[in-house]
């Protein structure tokens, strides 16, 4: 039976993020990286582009075409277009064939059953005939490389578009999960907010987001400036200003602060041995959030923590699903179940033991 179903399932491995959406392959690694955004005909529901391509209509749509990033904060804000996107995404990592596939999914851990429970059905709907949900803390640790036999305890950051995990991972399972608003919207935000708040000024997402990856840098050493285009609060005219990386690390402040306390909070919550692995351990820093000027070297500095990063931190969740689809006993240990009661999800992620 296991062999039938090699021959006509393909496994697929998916970081279904805010941001960017990922899809992994065995043999053949990351086979789509693309925006999750979804272009869709406003009179007839029909799919007209999905990423890169209908990212670029963000903020200039026409006027009979929605464009929609319908993944927000690590949930998802509109189930139809997630359905959509995730089929045609499905589609490009298969070439284009109809077969069946087995599809694992990272999710934030501070999910509820709910999301949970949207996630697997628009992946069902997408035409993934199996659909096994695992903790993105988890995945994240084991694309960045950790071993699933390492019984010691490490404390893995990931800091995505949406949310940021903070995952205490032992023994290849999850100690504690919770996840963080505080993440790279809310940086793109913060930006945007600032921007406002002092030059009178409006920016869009997508203008926030470059200023990010270019000035962005929240450590002692920050440099450059930037000239960006806007739209003048009073009159609604186009308006340009030039911002300065310091400017732009003031913006980031408050919304590195956060993600600093929330990975001091697990290591505080968590029992003696696991501090003292992770003392020896360290932290193990992925997401796009890792790409950011100084942030590894803010968290070491603030939590007196070895930080490693991981050599392809975008990749990172999409990765360890990966590792997860070739070992079916770990997979079927790590796996969050469907069966859990609403009220016992709520307190804490559950395993298969």
């Amino acid at each position: 039976m296991n062999i039938l179903s090699s021959i006509f399932t393909d496994d697929l491995a998916i970081d279904l993020g805010t941001v960017n959406t990922l899809i992994f392959a065995p043999d053949r690694g990351v086979v789509l990286n693309e925006p999750s955004a979804v272009a869709i005909h406003r009179y007839t529901g029909e799919v007209l582009e999905v990423g890169a391509e209908a990212y670029k209509m963000l903020g200039r749509e026409p006027k009979d075409v929605e464009v929609f990033r319908p993944v927000r904060g690590g949930t998802i804000e509109n189930f139809e277009a997630v359905e959509k996107m995730l089929k045609a995404f499905i589609g490009r990592a298969l070439g284009g064939g109809h077969r069946r596939s087995h599809v694992i999914i990272g999710v934030p851990g501070s999910s509820t059953t709910l999301e949970q429970r949207s996630v697997r059905d628009a992946a069902r709907d997408a035409k993934a005939t199996r659909v096994d949900l695992v903790d993105e803390g988890l995945c994240a640790a084991f694309g960045a490389g950790l071993r699933q036999d390492d019984e010691r305890a490490h404390l893995v950051v990931d800091v995505g578009g949406g949310t940021t995990n903070v995952a205490i991972i032992a023994s290849g399972a999850v100690v504690s999960s919770h996840s963080l608003p505080a993440a790279g919207n809310a940086m793109d935000q913060a930006i945007i907010d600032y921007v406002r708040s002092k030059y009178e000024m409006q920016i869009g997402e997508r203008t926030a987001e470059n200023v990010k990856k270019q000035l962005g840098n929240v450590g002692d050493n920050c440099e450059g400036r930037l000239e960006i285009v806007g739209k003048q609060v009073t009159d609604g005219l186009a308006k340009v200003v030039e911002i300065e990386a310091s400017e732009v690390r003031e913006a980031l402040e408050p919304v590195v602060a956060d993600i600093i306390t929330g990975a001091r909070r697990a290591i505080e919550e968590s029992k003696p041995e696991v501090t003292a692995d992770i003392y020896q351990t360290g932290l193990i820093l992925t997401g796009g959030g890792a790409l950011l000027g100084g942030m590894a070297e803010r968290l070491q500095k603030d939590l007196r923590l070895h930080v490693a990063v991981a050599d392809d931190p975008l990749a990172a969740v999409a990765q360890g699903a990966g590792r997860l689809l070739t070992d079916k006993a770990r997979l079927h240990r790590v796996a969050i179940r469907e069966d859990v009661p609403v009220w016992e999800a709520e307190q804490a992620l559950v395993v298969n033991w």
